[in-house]
């Protein structure tokens, strides 16, 4: 058993060493040994990701390079203002944004994300939540459903969906809504709350989407165990749509929601033509929210966090 261990162990090592050499082939350094306050030093090496091919860079944040710059502009203000002193002071916020999106992507642990950006596992969980922070910050910007101009184009979108496909279209559509899990470590706290019907841990999420899968809005506070029924009557979305706080129309929504003056969902026993025609044009009117879904699963690599969800989570 020791054996094993022991080249477990020299694998693990060669494989950070492997990775470290990819990035960063021609950077230099060396090891401190042990800060004061007990934190292993990192080599303080200049980082930059034009050190890091678009194939790695990739790889690692999901985002190519134009895309990584982009979002660094917008959050690069927040992350500038270090109150932290020691060595955590002097990374730099692409460093910060990089070791975060790595953390989102693939769901590794600290040590090894912060490792590639060549800081220590307690500096990782800081900028993780720092990074997490200015996303947060950003969200109503991107996230915000069509003013009242905006709405006339959302509207025609989605009767258009109906129209190419079945000759008729479904009418004053606001937006597809629709509820996903997002997969989660077993909590420390009631577990049992979080185990969804797919029999794993999960918060889930309501979104919200617009014919382009644009999202609108997203509400993510419950457990997995709850249905999306619960979390709908206890959002402030279905608040706002029953004191008309929005424009003429409504949402469509799969059977797992009701029927409400506000939010329109399938026949739910079809037996003449027409219910069966309403269905067909219902389903492909709703099937941004699903398509939505599935784009964002895909950028998972094992079972990794989602960029979206945490910029959205508590929002309603």
């Amino acid at each position: 058993m020791s054996f094993y261990v022991s080249n477990m162990a020299a694998a693990a090592r060669q494989g950070l060493a492997a990775l470290d050499f990819d990035l960063f082939e021609n950077s230099s350094g060396s090891d401190s040994d042990i800060s004061d306050d007990g934190e292993q030093r990192i080599p303080r090496n200049a980082f930059h990701i034009r050190h890091i091919s678009e194939r790695i860079l990739f790889q690692h944040t999901r985002l190519n390079r134009i895309v990584f710059e982009y979002v660094l502009g917008l959050i690069s203000p927040a992350l500038t203002k270090n109150t932290r002193s020691g060595r955590y002071l002097h990374l730099t916020p692409m460093q910060k944004l990089y070791v975060a999106l790595q953390f989102y992507a693939t769901g590794s642990f600290q040590w090894l994300v912060g490792s590639s950006g060549r800081v220590s596992q307690r500096s990782a969980s800081r900028l993780i939540g720092e990074v997490t922070e200015a996303i947060v910050a950003l969200a109503p910007q991107f996230i915000r459903f069509p003013n009242a101009e905006e709405y006339l184009a959302v509207k025609q979108v989605f009767y258009q969906i109906g129209q190419t496909k079945h000759g008729r279209g479904f009418p004053n559509v606001l937006g597809a809504i629709d509820c996903t899990h997002v997969r989660i470590q077993t909590p420390t706290t009631a577990p049992e709350q979080y185990v969804n019907r797919h029999i794993y841990h999960s918060i889930i999420v309501q979104l919200v989407v617009g014919p382009d899968l644009k999202i609108f809005n997203s509400f993510a506070q419950f457990p997995g165990s709850n249905h999306d029924s619960y979390v709908w009557r206890n959002s402030a979305l279905r608040e706002a749509l029953t004191e008309g706080n929005f424009p003429e129309g409504w949402l469509v929504g799969d059977s797992g929601y009701p029927q409400e003056p506000w939010l329109m969902t399938p026949v739910g026993h079809v037996n003449t033509p027409p219910e069966l025609l309403y269905n067909s044009v219902h389903i492909s009117t709703r099937n941004p929210v699903e398509r939505t879904n599935g784009v964002l699963k895909s950028i998972r690599v094992d079972g990794a966090v989602w960029v979206w969800q945490i910029c959205g989570a508590g929002m309603k």
